[in-house]
């Protein structure tokens, strides 16, 4: 098994995308969360999030976060070409990941779990 050194560098693609590193630093959670270019995060703060940004132009497929606070996301968000709204609203639940699929039909990121 690696350690954490070696995993933070690994880094995984599929032909014609750009690549992503599999774990980032930690990001706060707000209004309109950014997170990075990384598979996974873990996340702090308890900010109510609204729109997520998508990591790359024309991305679809899943991000995780692993959450270190209690935050939540809602629905209602104004989606932007960047900034996309959520499907379903819930709260994390500190420690159990959450990941969120992006459904490029719908414009929608779609949580593992709503707490």
């Amino acid at each position: 098994m690696a350690d954490d050194s070696e995993v933070r560098f690994r880094t995984i693609s599929s032909p014609g995308t750009p690549t992503l590193q599999i774990i980032g630093p930690t990001i706060a959670s707000a209004v309109t969360f950014v997170p990075g270019g990384y598979y996974m995060q873990a996340v702090s703060g308890t900010a109510a999030m609204t729109l997520m940004a998508l990591p790359y132009d024309g991305f679809s497929g899943s991000l995780r976060f692993r959450p270190t606070a209690i935050f939540t996301w809602a629905t209602g968000g104004a989606a932007t070409a960047v900034n996309k709204p959520f499907g379903l609203a819930g709260s994390a639940v500190v420690g159990k990941i959450v990941e969120f699929t992006y459904d490029i039909f719908s414009g929608l990121w779609y949580p593992s779990y709503i707490a």
